[in-house]
Parts: C-alpha cells; sequence; structure tokens
C-alpha cells in the first residue's frame, strides 16, 4: 500500500467502496476513502485538491496495462470548506457519512452546512440537501435488510432508515435501546458502531464512573472503561405483501476498564 500524502490528524474517518465493474474493466477500481472529521477551511481553493480527503485507488495505473496496484491521490474538498459564508465556524466537523447508491456516492452531513455527496467515481461534489442524515458518526448499509442502521443523532440508540431515495429528509424507521445505564455512569465519548455484517454489530459505549467517597464526601477512584455489546438485527419474516417488521436480538456484553496512567479510552477496533 503507497503512504497517505499527508497524515490524518483530526479523527480521521474511511470509507471502502468496492468496484462497480467486477471484471475491473473500468479505470476505476476499488476504493478507500480517508477523510478529516473535523475540518480545516481553505479559502479560495475551490476546484483544487485537497490534503484533508484523499482516496486509496485500486486501479492499473494506465489503459494499457494489464495489472492493477494500490494507488494514493489527493481528492478535493466538501464546497463548503471553500466557501466560509455558507459555514461560519473555524473548524466544521463532519457528523455523519454514509457510502450510498450501490457504492456510487458518498454522503457526508456536517453541523450547518446540511449534506453533500461526493461521486466516487468522478470524484465531484454535489450539495444535494438542506438537511442533515438523522444519525452520528458512520452509517452502514445491510443488504439482507435493505435499510441503514446507524447510532441515532437524538439519543445514540441503534437506528434504521432507508437511504435509497433522499428526495426529502430520511426518516428513522425503528430504533432499539442495547443497554440499560446505571445512573453512576457518566457518558465521556461518542460511542461507536462497528459492522459485523449480516445484520449483526458491536456497539461500543464510553463511560466513566466514581466509585467511593472520603471522608469530607470527595468522590475518589474513578474508573473509564468500555461497553462492547453484540446486537443483531432481524425480521419477522415475510408474510404475503406484508410489511416486515425488524427487531433486535441483544447478544452479551462486556465491559473493559482502561488501567492507562490518563485512564480515558477514546476509540475501540
Amino acid at each position: 500500500m503507497p503512504d497517505l500524502h499527508k497524515p490524518k490528524s483530526s479523527i480521521p474517518l474511511s470509507l471502502f467502496v468496492p468496484s462497480a465493474d467486477p471484471e475491473g474493466r473500468a479505470d476505476g477500481g476499488s476504493s478507500v476513502f480517508v477523510m478529516e472529521s473535523i475540518l480545516r477551511l481553505e479559502v479560495g481553493h475551490r476546484g483544487q485538491l485537497s490534503h484533508q480527503f484523499e482516496a486509496f485507488v485500486y486501479r492499473k495505473p494506465t489503459m494499457t496495462s494489464f495489472s492493477k496496484s494500490w494507488h494514493c491521490q489527493f481528492l478535493p474538498p466538501p464546497p463548503f470548506v471553500c466557501e466560509p459564508s455558507k459555514y461560519c465556524e473555524k473548524f466544521p466537523m463532519i457528523t455523519s457519512y454514509a457510502v450510498i447508491g450501490g457504492g456510487s456516492r458518498i454522503c457526508i452531513s456536517a453541523e450547518g452546512a446540511s449534506t453533500y455527496c461526493l461521486d466516487t467515481v468522478s470524484h465531484t461534489w454535489s450539495h444535494e440537501f438542506e438537511w442533515t442524515l438523522p444519525f452520528h458518526g458512520k452509517v452502514e448499509y445491510v443488504p439482507e435488510l435493505s435499510l441503514w442502521f446507524g447510532l441515532s443523532a437524538k439519543d445514540g440508540h441503534l437506528a434504521a432508515a432507508d437511504l435509497s431515495n433522499m428526495d426529502s429528509q430520511p426518516q428513522i424507521v425503528g430504533v432499539w435501546k442495547d443497554l440499560n445505564l446505571p445512573k453512576e455512569w457518566q457518558i465521556t465519548e461518542n460511542p461507536h458502531l462497528v459492522n459485523l455484517g449480516s445484520g449483526r454489530f458491536v456497539i461500543a459505549r464510553f463511560f466513566q464512573s466514581w466509585n467511593e467517597m472520603d471522608d469530607l464526601g470527595t468522590e475518589i477512584n474513578e474508573d473509564y472503561f468500555v461497553v462492547l455489546t453484540g446486537v443483531e438485527m432481524g425480521s419477522n419474516g415475510n408474510v404475503g405483501n406484508a410489511k416486515v417488521q425488524l427487531g433486535m436480538n441483544t447478544h452479551i456484553s462486556r465491559r473493559h476498564t482502561s488501567y492507562g496512567p490518563n485512564g480515558t479510552i477514546m476509540a475501540v477496533f
């Protein structure tokens, strides 16, 4: 694999998009898109390439070449990075992102900047919608259920929506709670969703708790830990033309405590 042109430091995001052509006849192949989640404004750079967005593309180096290999290339930033009048914050943040259209587009939502889409072949951006995706973080497509799953932007619970037709703002079609929290557990980081395939996920949630109190009533002995919960999405089956009802099976949860010098666990997997 080639190196990135520049390191990604601001909690980078990555998305894998398989080639639409299984025979590899098209100029582009499978790609891994890497982008910063906390962006820097690039005023006056519209239409130019940016070190904040790069792609590893598996393709032939030339049309006459017979072998394919990985190549790393810069990509243009979304338009709102180059037009601060549409986004007044100095460091706009991508709040949610997904692959839609069978891999033809990457959709990102940013706080205050609505939703933009990147064509994964031409690498051009378009401002699609004034609304944002109803999720926080990465959104995963489950082909067995023809739905996209992610953590709800409203409450952090696992949720599902149909992103196949986004002429209007997508609506959540189901929400499921995976964990009942003790009142002494304080959330320290946004939860993460890990896709295991076939409607199975691991949900990672990050907490801090206080265990004891000294003679003066001061809380001491704080713990930082992550809870990993396995869940599986399924349906009650098709009955004629009846609408399928989704359900979630919760599997075992595991708690892992950090014993490092700083305590806090910020990411998993």
